[in-house]
């Protein structure tokens, strides 16, 4: 309980002496310490920082004494480590080197976001498709076109019959017209590409091998004891296949951009080596 109440005893205090000031962080809390082992002090900003804004006042205290008596053990742990530890050299050596890294890093981070500020162009991301689709192969059967699921019952379903076949204009107004009141389900997918098994997995229907019913089948009609399930395929892909730019734009883009990142660098690597050996910054020792 004694470092409970000392540490209620420090959140009063600076409650007090930020009323006596008239407003919140009117007090230097890095000047008010907490707690000192061995010559290193925890100060109130930094135990204030630590204490959720939101909570009671006796969870802020118990919160506030849980991270009083982390940071005391922290301190005494480290200072036994440093007393026996016998080969300081390789610390400071995986320090230096952390150090190294966490600069470069940093300084790599800030030249990418220069560099990419610019948001890649579809002109850019279609030449770039353009070079490399050979090596975008589809995972998936895909198609495009028209899916409707029409109850047994409807009075529209012998026109739905026609239309769904017909992939016209019109034939697509009046299934759209007539949708909302006779159909239960409707897809129209003719500008985009879609994955089979995303629409055959809303139908009563199995394909064992999606080449052949693919080849063999334009329109599907199948049907249960309640619904009417119509399949229109405009074109398709098939596994294997490269896979088509809009379907994979989003990847793309991921794709072209770390490539975008890793070639920049290793430019900037290079003009870096030819500057500084063309300063004679770069020695190398005969053996």
């Amino acid at each position: 309980m004694k470092g409970y109440s000392c540490t209620l005893l420090f959140l009063g205090m600076i409650c007090l002496m930020s009323c006596k000031n008239g407003e919140s962080g009117s007090v230097d809390l890095s000047q008010v310490g907490v707690v000192s082992v061995k010559g290193k002090t925890l100060y109130m900003d930094e135990l204030n920082n630590a204490v959720p804004k939101s909570l009671s006042p006796e969870d802020s205290a118990a919160i506030a004494d849980t991270y009083v008596k982390a940071w005391i053990n922290d301190q005494l742990m480290y200072d036994k480590a440093k007393q026996n530890i016998v080969d300081k050299a390789e610390i400071e050596n995986l320090v230096e080197n952390y150090r190294k890294s966490l600069i470069t890093n940093q300084y790599q981070k800030k030249l990418l976001t220069e560099y990419l500020s610019k948001s890649v162009s579809d002109a850019e991301l279609q030449s770039f498709y353009e070079q490399n689709k050979d090596k975008f192969k589809l995972k998936e059967n895909l198609i495009k076109g028209l899916y409707l699921k029409v109850p047994v019952a409807s009075k529209e379903l012998d026109n739905f019959l026609k239309w769904y076949k017909q992939a016209t204009d019109a034939a697509v107004e009046s299934i759209e017209k007539n949708t909302l009141k006779n159909a239960v389900g409707y897809e129209y997918f003719y500008d985009k590409w879609v994955s089979l098994n995303d629409i055959t997995d809303n139908m009563p229907l199995s394909v064992s091998n999606a080449d052949d019913f693919l080849k063999a089948n334009k329109n599907v009609e199948v049907r249960d004891s309640s619904f009417v399930y119509l399949l229109n395929i405009k074109e398709y892909k098939t596994i294997g296949n490269e896979a088509p730019y809009d379907y994979i734009k989003n990847q793309l883009v991921e794709v072209y951009t770390e490539q975008r990142k890793a070639d920049y660098l290793n430019q900037v690597q290079q003009d870096l080596y030819n500057k500084a050996a063309a300063d004679n910054e770069i020695k190398f020792y005969d053996k």
